[in-house]
């Protein structure tokens, strides 16, 4: 039996699964803090309404020759732009603030750390509830 196509479990492992993609993101807005005209992006609000809809991504893999396979792709729609005017632009017209950029790390980090406890606490429930402790 696969524990992770369970009901709670399958909700955790997509949500860490959207936390792990948004900290990329998170990390290329910081990386190209310094790029001119680069805007920082950010993810889709996590909606468990949606879940196992639409989830046909893995991490894109890079080809670095023309025969190589690609893999799978992610959604064109998974990625959001920013939606609001950025009040704070630099000459170069780089619109990343890294301020909000690392408020935006933590809180991802924080939320991280909740859903891998809120999975340990649920597998140890599930053990102990099979009499396997």
């Amino acid at each position: 039996m696969d524990i992770g196509k369970l009901g709670m479990f399958a909700n955790m492992k997509e949500k860490m699964d959207w936390l792990t993609q948004r900290q990329e993101v998170i990390a290329q807005n910081i990386a190209n803090s310094d790029t001119p005209n680069y805007r920082a992006s950010d993810l889709k609000k996590f909606d468990p309404k949606n879940i196992g809809r639409d989830r046909q991504f893995i991490l894109a893999m890079e080809a670095t020759t023309p025969g190589h396979s690609q893999g799978l792709q992610k959604p064109q729609n998974f990625k959001d732009e920013e939606v609001r005017k950025n009040y704070e632009v630099a000459p170069g017209k780089n619109a990343v603030i890294l301020e909000e950029q690392m408020v935006k790390m933590n809180e991802n980090q924080v939320d991280y750390q909740t859903m891998t406890r809120l999975y340990a606490k649920q597998k140890s429930m599930f053990i102990s509830a099979l009499g396997r402790v």
